[in-house]
Formats: structure tokens, sequence, C-alpha cells
């Protein structure tokens, strides 16, 4: 029997058109990944660093998947140590520390694995925009390798800009692909104006809403979608303004509006939220905010001499010369670019993207920084979708096509060895804050950071002075004065030490923080009754945390109340169960009571722990010699 002729079968030609369509996708798919993963390899054998140690490495929270109940209550701030609500951030956490324990290198790489889906979405994005394949190849690229994005990369604790710029492209695109043109229409079938009508794909418009949703969740940065859709609407759909709030556009400012009011009515705390600085007058606050425009305009241009940390934005910074030049070269710039991009609505997307997603790190509400290179994570997204297509006009107005090539691969080659680079700089604490001290003299948040680290290196003498250049620059910030505290009392300055914790308690009443240091002090300075009043009041602040309760196990054994110490240490222990302290506590205590085999069973769970703790050698070689 004869088999039929399927040749001419339009539906296993559309079947073969797809799989052409997809292989040639995948050529470019395969290159974002080899080449962003080539350059961002070296992040994997990176440290915790910055804030990694609080939100991560020391955080029990993350340990225990039972807390997931906590994220809708006012315990999430508390415990999971985030001062904002962004629970899908902490999710990620949690499955981390289930994969890999605390071991940095795989949070590393859910940090690299995100900043290349981010790179990809991006690809499909510019690809339905501009259907062309090797510019949005292009502008993913630009993305993917360029050095500003080495901060949101390499810090863990900012893994809430990955995770938003993430489903913020995903929400965009899906509202993009929601949309198809019917094949035919007739006289009635149309929209008045220029645009056609459009059929809307249910499933996708959900899950583009859903996404958005999910953008926020990861970061309020994310609030600015629906602005970025009315721009979408306008300048590459040359939808008219009367036309643009339609009812598919509404449910995007009806989410972020009811996620605003639950997020600053229902999920605020007060208590939780670091208090921004006095910044003056509306006109001072808009000057800073013209600042702010040359610092990202300048990051994005021309990402060099990059730091975790730049100059505090208070009088001396907002009135000097620092920026001036760059803010008033990017405005003329971009209004430039924008009046000669009338033929390439892409192009004026990107900086309409690119100017949307500024907006809420402008200092238009007051922050307590100028600004930070992961704030500029999301917008660099449009500004690559600007980059790759102004290099496409470029390449086709010019004649000398072939030194034009030359020239955008000489660019991709330096911002790929920037990255490479700056990635070496985030690979600890030291050489990230001394760089940041170095790019930065005037920044408190960058002396600080450096001092916290001599301080863990044990070298107390350098970290007071860094502590001491912090409060020179910025003298209302009450933890700059504890750090101080804390490191006048290694050098035995027990006098300047309580003076500078009380100087931190007048500027911020209550501070667990504070509390804590005051209780060791007190104890090393042999006045038992307040070291126990402080650390009563650090353990009613923070009933969750171990490490009041190690104080106060400490401070009974002060005491010779060896069986309430026990009591404190079994507490720790029930909170932290791979608490070596409290371990170590246990063992002592057994051992003033002359119950040696438990003191010995404690002592060696803890060296199993901790093999190289030479007091826990010690210890047992005394109580067992064999």
């Amino acid at each position: 029997m004869r088999l039929p002729d399927h040749r001419n079968d339009g539906t296993m030609t559309r079947h073969s058109k797809s799989m052409r369509i997809w292989n040639k996708d995948l050529v470019f798919i395969l290159l974002l990944i080899i080449v962003g993963t080539a350059v961002y390899a070296n992040t994997l054998s990176n440290l915790f660093v910055y804030d990694d140690q609080v939100t991560v490495e020391d955080n029990l929270f993350i340990r225990d998947w039972r807390n997931l109940g906590r994220f809708l209550t006012g315990d999430y701030y508390l415990r999971s140590e985030e001062y904002s609500f962004r629970p899908l951030v902490t999710l990620t956490y949690f499955g981390d520390f289930f994969l890999g324990g605390e071991n940095p290198p795989g949070y590393h790489l859910t940090n690299l694995l995100l900043h290349l889906l981010s790179g990809l979405t991006l690809y499909f994005l510019v690809k339905e925009i501009v259907s062309d394949r090797a510019w949005a190849w292009l502008a993913a690229l630009i993305f993917i390798i360029h050095p500003v994005q080495t901060e949101a990369v390499g810090g863990i604790s900012f893994r809430e800009d990955l995770l938003c710029a993430l489903f913020f492209l995903l929400s965009l695109l899906m509202y993009i692909s929601s949309e198809r043109r019917k094949k035919r229409c007739d006289d009635n079938d149309s929209v008045s104006g220029d645009i056609p009508r459009t059929r809307t794909n249910p499933v996708l418009y959900s899950f583009s809403l859903l996404f958005f949703l999910l953008a926020l969740l990861s970061k309020e940065m994310a609030v600015t979608l629906p602005l970025v859709i009315v721009a979408y609407e306008m300048i590459l759909r040359k939808r008219r303004p009367a036309k643009i709030f339609q009812p598919k556009i509404v449910p995007f400012f009806s989410v972020a509006f009811l996620y605003l009011l639950a997020r600053f009515l229902l999920l605020y705390h007060r208590g939780t939220l670091p208090a921004a600085p006095e910044f003056g007058n509306v006109f001072t606050r808009l000057f800073l905010v013209f600042k702010g425009v040359g610092l990202y305009g300048r990051l994005a241009f021309f990402p060099i001499r990059l730091t975790v940390e730049y100059p505090d934005p208070f009088p001396l910074v907002v009135w000097s010369n620092y920026l001036l030049l760059p803010a008033l070269l990017t405005i003329a710039f971009l209004s430039a670019v924008w009046i000669r991009s009338a033929r390439r609505p892409a192009a004026k997307f990107g900086l309409a993207f690119f100017i949307i997603t500024l907006l809420p790190v402008l200092n238009l509400v007051p922050n307590s920084r100028l600004g930070a290179e992961r704030f500029a994570y999301l917008p660099m997204l449009g500004f690559s979708l600007w980059g790759a297509v102004g290099l496409s006009t470029l390449l086709s107005g010019s004649r000398k096509k072939s030194l034009i090539r030359l020239l955008i691969c000489l660019i991709l080659l330096l911002l790929a060895a920037g990255t490479v680079l700056q990635n070496r700089v985030w690979r600890n604490n030291l050489t990230l804050f001394r760089q940041a001290v170095a790019v930065s003299p005037l920044s408190s948040k960058a002396h600080h950071g450096l001092g916290n680290e001599y301080f863990r290196l044990g070298k107390p003498g350098p970290a007071a002075s860094e502590f001491q250049k912090a409060i020179a620059i910025f003298n209302r910030e009450p933890l700059y004065y504890n750090s101080l505290g804390v490191a006048y009392g290694e050098l035995g300055r027990f006098d300047d030490a309580l003076n500078q914790f009380q100087a931190s308690a007048r500027l911020n009443p209550g501070d667990p923080l504070v509390l804590m240091n005051l209780s060791t002090l007190f104890l090393r300075t042999g006045n038992i009754p307040r070291a126990r009043e402080e650390i009563d009041r650090y353990i009613a602040a923070r009933p969750f945390d171990p490490s009041g309760f190690l104080n106060l196990g400490e401070i009974n054994i002060h005491q010779g109340e060896f069986r309430q110490a026990l009591a404190a240490f079994r507490q720790a222990l029930e909170i932290d169960p791979g608490s070596v302290t409290a371990r170590e506590g246990l063992g002592y205590c057994y051992y003033r009571l002359g119950e040696h085999w438990l003191a010995e069973a404690f002592w060696r769970q803890a060296l199993e722990l901790d093999p190289d703790n030479p007091d826990l050698k010690r210890n047992l070689k005394i109580i067992s010699p064999k």
C-alpha cells in the first residue's frame, strides 16, 4: 500500500518551520549561557560578603521550614533579618540551605543561574519587540556582561534585585505575547486609531499578572511595571493617551495599589525599617535626584571605579560638584537620543524603561544612600535594549561596517573584562571594603564596613579608627557608636566603650544590639546585676535569638548558679541545635556539678561540630586522659 504524501501538508510545513526557528534560538541561547557562565565563573569561589553573614550565614530562620508560616506576620521582619517584605527572596535562602547548608558556592550558583535566566528572558522579550535575533542577542549579552551587574550577582543578600528583574521581565513578556493580531479584519473589526483589534490570550495574560505579583514580592521596585506597560503601549504600539487605560492595563495598577496598601499598612512595622537621614527642603532633595541621575548615567555608560558604597547623600555631596557634570551630560544625551529616536521606537522604549525603573531609587523619597549599583540592575534591562538598537542603527547607517563591528566587539570585550575583574573585588569583605574606602572616602558605610572586617580579623585598633571616621562623616547613625564601643571593649577601654554604647542608645533607645553589648561589657567588668538586667531586656526583645540565652548562661556561671546556667544553655540549644557554644557551656556546667559523664558527652558532641577547637580538646583530655 502506498503511503500518503505529506510534503504539501500545511501542518508539517509549519512544524518544520517552528523547528528551524527554535534551532536558531537555541544557538543564541547556548552562546549567552556559555559567555555568561565564563564571565561569572570566578564568583563561585567567593565567600559570604556584606550583609550575607546576617541574612544567610548566621540566619537561623532559614534553617527550619516551619518558619514559612511566619511570612505573613510581624515575626518575618524580626527573624528573617529583612527590613522589607520580600518573602520570595527568603524562600530561595531556605532552598539553598536545604541543598547545601552554609557553603557559599551553592548560593553563588543560584545567583548566577537567576542572572542568566534574566538575560535569556530579555533575549525573547527584545526579539518580540525588534523581530531580530542578532540584536536581541546583543541586548541580552550587554545586560549579562555589564560590570555594573556584579554587585547584584556577587552579593547573596542582594538577590532580591535578580528575582525582581526576572519576574518583571516575564510579566512584560507575557503581557506582550498575550496580544495576537487577528489574521482577517472586516470594517467593524478595528480599533479607533491605527491599531487593528487584537485578541487577548487569557492564559498568558493571567501569567503576566501572576509574575507581576511575584516581582512585587521580590522587591518593591517592581511597582514601576504598570508605567513601563504604558510606555510600551504609547511608544511601540502608538496608542493615543485616551486609549491607554483600557481594561487590560487597569488590573496592573490595581495590583500595584493593593500591594502598596498591604505593604505599608498591614505588613509595615515601624521598628524594623532603618530611619532615613534628614535631607532638608524639597529643593535640596530634587538636587539630590539630579545627582542620582548622574550617578546611574555614569554607571551605565562608563562602568569604572565601581564600589559597594558611594558617598553619603549629605550636604557635602549634595552641594559639591560631585556628579554634577555626569548628571548634565546624562540628561543632555538622553534628551538628544529621545528626540532622534522617532524612527527607532524600540530605542525610545529602552530609554523610557531605563528612566521609569530608576524612579524609586532616585531619592524622591529620602533614602540613606545616594545610590547603589544593585539598584541599577533592573533599569539596565532598558539600557541594554537601547544599546543594542543604537549599535544596530550605527552599523546600518555606516559604510565602514567592518570597523563598526570591530568597535562593537571591543566594547563587549571591555565590558566582560571589567566584570571579571570586579568579581574579584567581591572575593571577601576585606577586598570589598578596602576598595570601597579607596573609591568613596566620603562614605560612612564604607569605613564602617572596613572597620567591621578589621575587627573580625582580630584588629580592634584599626577597626576603631575606621569607626571613628564613619562617625565623623555621619554622626547620627547609632550602629557606628555601637561598633566603636565593641572595639573599645576589646582594647580594654571599658569607660570609653560604655560612653559609646550610651550614645548609641540615645539615638536608638531599646536597640537589642546595644542591650547585648552592654550586658557583655558589664559581665567583663564584674557588674553582674547590670549584666543580668540588660540581657533580660534583650531576651524579652528577641526571645528567638540563642545568643541571649548563651550570654545569660555565662552570667549564671559567674554567679555559681550552674543549674540556672544549664537551663539557659538548653534553651539556646533548642533554638539552634547546631550551637557549639551551647554544648560547650552545658559540658562545663555538668563538669562543675560533678556529672563528668554528661560533661564528656556534650564536649564530644561539640568537638564533632568543631574538630579544631583547642579548648574542647584540652577539656576532654583532662576529663578522660585515656
